[in-house]
Formats: structure tokens, sequence, C-alpha cells
């Protein structure tokens, strides 16, 4: 082993983070609070790629699958999965290495959700990850990167970005299938760039085509080609066009990875062509830039601060290169920019900038090419900031786990409160919920707005146990919360009053006094769309607090921003205070709903 660590750093450090990162699989998500942790593998968007294994080799029901809220879309013809296909294929031979060990075992459940599948999958993570690391080292070393260089470059993205997070916390997610094979890519265009066979360019093309059919943007990949094969682009090019036949076979074998996707939607929908996104989509006239790099919701220089060294490589690179150096600016550039124009451009809950590991293989690029250049105090410094970006970011990835940050809602004040915060009491304290607009390419228009100060008769808010208090914040009215009250106000639109087949998305405030700091946890506010006599159709709980109040005797102003789906004609949309468990004390006064509709597109 020492002997690896002199002679080898960059391998020994691919060992390192792939060993951590799966003693943190088996500990965290793999375990959880009861053992069984790994029953929550498939959730979220993980339900939508593993769905496509399930239904084409396990229930055989692909276009008529069973309702999923996450990713079954109803057609004329039957369901849609709203997702892509290439993480499927990812996971193809993990899965049936996983189902062929569950077949054998006659305790195991027959639908795909064994443990011997969810453990396959794990393993598919750290294999990736592995392969993913293993050729982002190869790529730099024949680029002249020094073995140390290479070392602490992947040590930075082991351990100092999300990498981890997806390779070792959420293995269904696409980032890790992604990471893998933009990076593979990479380095049979730089094969093909130093001379070798033009057969590189099958592997080259047939991965392109897997890049693509697991996320279609990410075919923005070929701007990195230029950064790769560098001066020799050109002769790259001349040199593959100038051999027809391969280069017409090699495309044509990309297409049809790509041409998988119609099929799927045609055995889907009986249509060649589908859109599973339906309500999301790009807004190219509204990019959130600033908040995608910068914001303190998921900022990727602010969660992954190490990679500030990679934008720093880039720029200080024009000075050798500006060949690279230019073709590198126009990859962050055309990058960034499509990812903030995503409608929900921080892409829901979790941690970090999740979207950017798709690209750590092209980032990593600069970033090592500075620690070549770097030696003395240069050297030092970048590998003490590396190293101190990687406690940081570690440290966060625990809050995160244990809910001390708030998985979908962070933001500037929650950010300095939860900063450096470690003990047991600190943990699911923050709340509130401040989310994105739904999408709306052509704007929303308000529907109707209400203040109501609890004194005079409302319209849509009805207040209950109104009580005189002496510190009421407008007049003498307010509503009282305690451990005898548990609902106590509520806005609801009946049914009809809202156009359909049109989200909303609802602007909350009001004035909430805390006798003493704290006494309101506990409170949770509530959406709820749902016609009479049926469950409901949609149903947002959340802690109403959003940071915890230090100050005692104390009025405070409140808001909360909540996307709602389009509420049927039968259906009555409500949100109200929830005193769940009969322990919270508080006051609200002055409340107001603004309640806005997207305009057709």
């Amino acid at each position: 082993m020492w002997s690896i660590l002199r002679t080898a750093p960059d391998r020994a450090a691919i060992l390192l983070v792939v060993a951590v990162t799966a003693v943190l699989s088996k500990v965290g998500p793999w375990q959880g609070e009861d053992g069984n942790g790994w029953k929550e593998t498939i959730r979220s968007d993980a339900k939508g790629y593993y769905g496509y294994l399930q239904a084409i080799f396990l229930r055989k029901d692909l276009g008529g699958e069973p309702y999923q809220w996450e990713y079954v879309r109803y057609t004329d013809a039957g369901t849609l999965n709203k997702y892509f296909a290439g993480t499927s294929v990812s996971m193809l031979p993990w899965f049936a290495a996983g189902h062929a060990m569950a077949l054998i075992d006659p305790d195991a459940p027959r639908d795909g959700i064994s443990k011997y599948e969810m453990g396959a999958l794990y393993l598919a993570a750290w294999c990736y990850l592995f392969i993913g690391l293993w050729t982002m080292a190869a790529l730099l070393r024949d680029m002249g990167v020094r073995p140390a260089a290479v070392a602490w470059t992947i040590l930075a993205f082991g351990f100092g970005s999300t990498l981890i997070q997806y390779a070792g916390f959420q293995p269904g997610w696409s980032h890790i299938h992604s990471f893998w094979v933009v990076a593979l890519f990479l380095r049979c265009v730089q094969r093909l760039a130093q001379g070798a066979h033009l057969r590189w360019s099958f592997a080259a093309a047939g991965l392109f085509g897997l890049i693509v059919l697991i996320r279609p943007v990410n075919g923005l990949v070929l701007l990195a080609v230029p950064v790769v094969a560098g001066h020799t682009t050109r002769a790259l090019v001349q040199r593959w066009w100038s051999a027809r036949i391969t280069a017409m076979a090699s495309v044509l074998l990309a297409v049809l990875i790509m041409t998988m996707q119609p099929v799927l939607w045609k055995v889907q929908t009986g249509h060649w062509m589908a859109y599973g996104y339906e309500g999301e989509g790009f807004q190219w006239d509204r990019p959130e830039l600033f908040k995608v790099l910068f914001g303190f919701r998921r900022g990727l220089f602010l969660w992954t601060p190490v990679l500030l060294l990679a934008a720093l490589g880039t720029l200080l690179l024009w000075r050798r290169d500006r060949f690279r150096a230019g073709w590198l600016t126009a990859y962050w550039a055309i990058n960034s920019y499509v990812i903030s124009c995503w409608w929900i451009w921080y892409y829901g809950s979790g941690f970090g900038a999740r979207v950017f590991v798709d690209h750590y293989p092209v980032l990593a690029i600069p970033f090592a090419l500075l620690l070549q250049r770097a030696d003395g105090r240069a050297w030092s410094g970048a590998r003490l900031f590396i190293s101190a970006c990687i406690v940081l970011h570690l440290f966060q990835l625990w809050q995160y786990h244990v809910g001390i940050l708030h998985a979908e809602c962070m933001d500037r004040a929650k950010y300095a409160w939860a900063f450096g915060r470690w003990q047991a009491e600190d943990r699911d304290r923050l709340g509130g919920n401040y989310q994105e607009a739904p999408f709306n390419p052509n704007g929303m228009e308000v529907l109707l707005e209400e203040s109501c100060d609890i004194d005079n008769p409302c319209t849509y808010w009805h207040p209950g146990h109104v009580i005189r208090h002496p510190r009421a914040y407008s007049m003498d009215r307010v509503i009282g919360f305690d451990p005898g009250v548990e609902y106590a106000i509520t806005f609801e639109l009946p049914p009809g009053s809202v156009p359909p087949d049109r989200a909303l998305f609802l602007e909350v405030g009001y004035q909430r006094y805390e006798e003493r700091a704290g006494d309101s946890f506990g409170a949770l506010g509530v959406t709820v769309v749902q016609e009479e006599g049926r469950p409901p159709a949609y149903y947002e709980p959340f802690p109403i607090d959003p940071v915890p109040n230090t100050e005692n005797d104390h009025w405070e102003q409140i808001e909360y921003r909540i996307p709602v789906p389009p509420v049927p004609p039968e259906a009555s949309l409500k949100f109200y205070f929830w005193n769940k468990d009969l322990k919270a004390r508080f006051l609200v006064d002055d409340v107001f709903m603004r309640v806005n509709v997207v305009r057709p597109y």
C-alpha cells in the first residue's frame, strides 16, 4: 500500500475515494435508521429510471403501467414514462445480475425491489465511480499532469463535490451514470487525437449516443472535444472524415442508440415522438445564472467551493493555451446557461448542484491544469484550499443527511443559521416553503388576493378560535393556537373557482407571535387539493417556522411561496395551519393570500 502511495498517488486516491464511498453507503443509506434503508433506494427520479426495467422485463406492461405520480403520465394510448431511458440501459446488466440472485432465493420478492437488486445498484454506482475516476486520471495524465496533481484532483472531486452523494447515497439517479460515460467518451476522443486507430471512433460514438439517451442536453459534451484534443482538433476531424465509411458507420451507431428512445415512445403511445415533461420546460428568456452558480439554494460555487479552482484554471489558461481556454469558456457558459433556464433551476430537493456532476470530467481538466502549474507556495496553498473545501463539504453533507440543512428551501438566513451547527437539537429545525413558480413560459396572472386582519369579515380566509389579545399586531383580535387548538384558520377556494388545467402559485403571508422563542415548533402549514369524499389529489405539509426564532415576546412576518398542480373542477383548494402535536403556542394575525395562475401555453 505504501509503495502505491509513493509511486502512484493518483491510483491510491481513486481507491481511497471508492472505498470511503462504499463504506458510507453501507453505514448510511443502506442501513438507514432501522436496518432497512435499502428499501428507499428507488424513490423520486430513480423510480422512473428503474421503472423501465420493471415494466419491460418483469411486469411486461410498458405503456400500461400502474400510476406513479413521480413518472407515469397518462396519454390517449395508455401511459408514458416521462424519463429518458439511458440511465436504465446503464443499470441493466446490474439489474439482471441482482434479479438472477433474487430468483435463486425462494424468499425474495419477484418485483425487482429485493435486497439483491438494490445491492446491485449500489455496486454499480461504486464500479461506475471507479471507472469514471480511473478514466479521468488517465485523461489528465496524458495531458501532461503529474501524478500528484492528478491525485489531488481525484480527492477534490471525490470528497469535495456532490459526486460522493450520487455515487454513495443516491445510486438510482442519473448523475453517476452520466459521469462514467462522459469520462470514457472524453478518453476515447483523446486516444483518437493521439493517433489511435479509427476503430476508437465506434466506442466514442456509442458512448455519445448513451450520453444523449441518459440526458439529451448533455449532448453539449461535444463542446469539450477541442478541450481534450487541443490543437490537433482540426487534424482529428479531417482524419476521421476522410475515412468516410468509418465516419458514417460511427454516426449511424450513435443514432441507433439514441433511436432506442423513440422506439420506447412508440411502444408506449403509438407515436415516434412524445414529451413526458408536460408542465415542465426551459424558460430561455429567464435564466437564473447567478443563483445557479452562487445562490444559497443550490449554488455551484457555494456548495462546492472546490470548483472555484476549475473556474480559476479556465481563466488562467488563457495565458498559455487560448484555444483550449476559449472552448472551456464556451463549455462553462453554454452549459451553465442551459442549466439555469430549466424552469426549476435548482432541480428539486437534494444536496448541492447535482446537474453539474455530469460535467465533472470536463471541469476536472482546468482544475488539474491549474494544479500542474502550481509550485512552491502556490502548490501548498492549493492543497490547503482543497483540504479545507473537503472538510467543509463532508461536514455539510453530514448536516444535510441528519436534517440540519433543509432539503428543499435553503436561503441566506437558513445557511447562516445552520453554518457550523452539529448538535442533536439542531436537527429538523428549519422549515418554511419557498419554491419556484410552476413552469410559465407566458408568465402568470393574479386570480385573486385577499388580506384578512381577523377583526373584519373575510371571503376566503375562515378564522377560528379568534381571541382578544393585548399584543395583537393590528387592533385587538388574533388567531390563538395552544395545546387545546389543532386547527384555527383556513384559506379555501371552493370547487370551480380555479381555471382547469392551469397550475397555481400561492403567495402566503402572515404575522406570527411567539411569547417564547420556539413556541411554534411542531406546527405545520398544509396545502391540500381534494374532492369531497375522496383522498387528496395533492397534499403538502411543512413546518411553519423557516428559521428558529431567537427572540422572546416577538412578532415576525413570515411568507411562503407554494406551487400547486392544476386543480380539478370538482376539487377545492385549501391552505391551513395545523397544530399537529398540540404542543405549539403562538398567535396569527393579518393573513394574506395571493393566488396566481399560469397563463396558457
